[in-house]
């Protein structure tokens, strides 16, 4: 059953139709992780509505979170009749729409999702980063430079806990829960995991088939009260180098839906009975055209960007939808005008303060720092330095519905499989 009544409701919240903005006071992405933790435990402060669970059954032993990174409630209504798997959630379950947090990007939804924490709290706000201790810019997640060099080897004395700090959501669930998350090897062993995913058991997989294996076998063997979160990046890899509408994009989808069928379908009576599973997903995908995505170094920016302590222009943060701008005292008004032909919504503090963009709760001091002075949302394409980001098709982090809308797909196992 899908929650068409949501989406629209979520649409006339936008100053356009071609914008969607975090809706944090109900459904939102960032409240996913206070809704596991009312199901299994612990520590809640804002769950989604109670109606995402309309027609479903919550009381069960065990939770499992499939997060399908990129696959947006656009791209789920879309193709779910051709994956079984999919299929079988629209049909005997139940998906309601969410936004996802900005900048609708993994960086700072999925820091979202394992801390329960908004944006504005975290303080994480995109693939590319500043941590002002070091002056150094980061590739957030992977934690490197730009050119790849580890963060630490590059920066002696910078670790993880410089770009997330504070308690996990695994940290607040309630004593005896079992949380644990599936995530391919290499992530799961990256610092930033090791900090994001305090108080969680790491079970690293290698393909999808694996990863529907593992779930299958954590579930089998429970014993007592469980949380597991199964991170599947596949598709959002695909988006990017392909787009949503390419064979490869299906196929893995394809794949991703078999593996599921397969695995799930074997779960006892018992197990299924005791089951709620979750769908849902950080961040949707708008494809843009490489051809005409956008070449940041055309607007003549660096005269009015902050100085790094060498002198050089702070270059801009975020990333291609999401155009993160410090800018030097006196300049606000000069980098507006250079960026007028640009087709993007331009906000400054205020006005990115007045929409509860990056959440609305008080902000923190990390947020505080980080926050850019104007920010430019590119409308349809994608805008930055030239190179690989700019050949992506498959792009988010913006404010288009296509990457805004996510799925909360609901469903016990025993409703799902019978």
């Amino acid at each position: 059953m899908f929650r068409h009544d949501v989406a629209a409701d979520l649409r006339s919240r936008g100053a356009d139709e071609r914008t969607v903005l975090p809706a944090y006071g109900d459904y939102c992405f960032a409240n996913v992780p206070d809704t596991v933790l009312s199901l299994v435990g612990g520590d809640v402060r804002r769950p989604l509505p109670d109606d995402v669970f309309s027609g479903v059954e919550t009381a069960a032993r065990h939770v499992v979170v499939l997060l399908v990174d990129g696959f947006g409630y656009r791209q789920w209504r879309r193709e779910h009749a051709d994956h079984q798997f999919f299929a079988r959630m629209s049909e005997r379950g139940t998906v309601t729409p969410l936004t996802s947090v900005y900048p609708s990007e993994t960086a700072a939804a999925m820091s979202t999702m394992h801390t329960g924490r908004q944006p504005a709290e975290h303080g994480l706000l995109g693939w590319f980063g500043y941590v002002e201790a070091f002056d150094a810019v980061l590739r957030t997640l992977p934690f490197t430079t730009l050119d790849g060099t580890p963060a630490p080897e590059a920066h002696p004395g910078i670790d993880a806990s410089h770009l997330l700090d504070g308690e996990t959501v695994y940290e607040r669930a309630a004593p005896g829960v079992d949380c644990r998350l599936l995530q391919p090897r290499g992530i799961g062993a990256s610092a930033y995991s090791a900090r994001a995913n305090r108080g969680a058991e790491n079970a690293p997989y290698d393909d999808v088939e694996g990863m529907a294996r593992a779930l299958r076998r954590v579930l089998k063997g429970a014993t007592d009260p469980t949380y597991l979160l199964a991170y599947v990046p596949d598709l959002d890899t695909v988006a990017h180098e392909a787009g949503t509408r390419s064979d490869a994009y299906r196929a893995t989808l394809s794949d991703l839906s078999a593996a599921l069928e397969r695995e799930l379908d074997r779960l006892d009576r018992e197990t299924t009975r005791e089951t709620l599973l979750v769908v849902t997903a950080d961040h949707g995908h708008v494809d843009t055209d490489p051809d005409r995505n956008v070449d940041l170094d055309g607007f003549a920016l660096d005269a009015h960007l902050r100085r790094r302590p060498d002198g050089t222009p702070l270059q801009a943060l975020g990333g291609p939808r999401n155009v993160q701008l410090h800018l030097g005292d006196g300049h606000h008004e000069a980098a507006r005008e250079a960026l007028s032909s640009l087709d993007a919504t331009l906000l400054d503090r205020e006005a990115w303060r007045a929409r509860d963009l990056f959440g609305d709760r008080v902000p923190t001091e990390r947020f505080e720092r980080r926050a850019p002075d104007l920010l430019a949302v590119p409308h349809d394409l994608g805008v930055w330095y030239p190179g690989a980001q700019l050949r992506f098709v498959g792009m988010h982090g913006g404010l288009h519905p296509d990457e805004m809308l996510v799925p909360f797909a609901a469903g016990r196992l025993d409703d799902l499989y019978p």
